[in-house]
């Protein structure tokens, strides 16, 4: 079971520097393709293209992480006001939504996924690419976030920032 903890913590962690690098590599390429423009030349058509792609896999591929590491947006204003106890049961209820919300995702990413990959179904821009090895992305991502927020239930965490609130099972943070 460690070993596939080690595993799943890796890809995790993989898919987050990806999606740094991702985040640099998308700036280099706007600023070169802003350089060259102003300098009068013309710049590669797959700079476009390829910034469209890491618009679609960065938030997929750091999203995992982000819920790991209880970076996601969050609202204390009401969570905050309730009594110990319906916090408690608000908290059980919205890890339980999340978990819901991204398998539902992972479901239907997955439908998408094999129905590209069957359909031999290609991404025509400056460069054909098979569609699904973007949409491929969608129920890995998804199903890692049911999967970490599926942990705050297992140990009784929030899924909000330390010093919150009491967590889901009691504990506090």
């Amino acid at each position: 079971m460690r070993a596939l903890a080690k595993i799943y913590d890796a890809v995790l962690y993989g898919m987050a520097w990806l999606a740094g690098v991702m985040m640099v590599a998308m700036m280099v390429m706007i600023v070169v393709d802003v350089v060259l423009r102003n300098l009068g030349y013309q710049s590669s058509s797959h700079f476009f293209t390829f910034t469209e792609y890491f618009l679609l896999l960065i938030p997929l591929l750091g999203a995992p992480w982000l819920v790991r590491e209880k970076g996601h947006i969050y609202i204390e204003l009401l969570i905050a006001a309730l009594p110990s106890r319906v916090r408690r049961a608000l908290l059980i209820a919205i890890v339980v939504a999340c978990i819901g919300v991204a398998l539902t995702l992972a479901w239907f990413g997955a439908g998408i996924a094999l129905q590209d990959y069957f359909g031999n179904e290609k991404d025509v821009r400056s460069f054909d690419m098979p569609r699904w090895m973007l949409t491929a992305w969608f129920p890995l991502a998804f199903g890692m976030m049911a999967l970490e927020f599926a942990r705050f239930l297992v140990r009784g965490e929030s899924p909000y920032g330390a010093g919150l609130v009491s967590g889901a099972g009691g504990a506090t943070e």
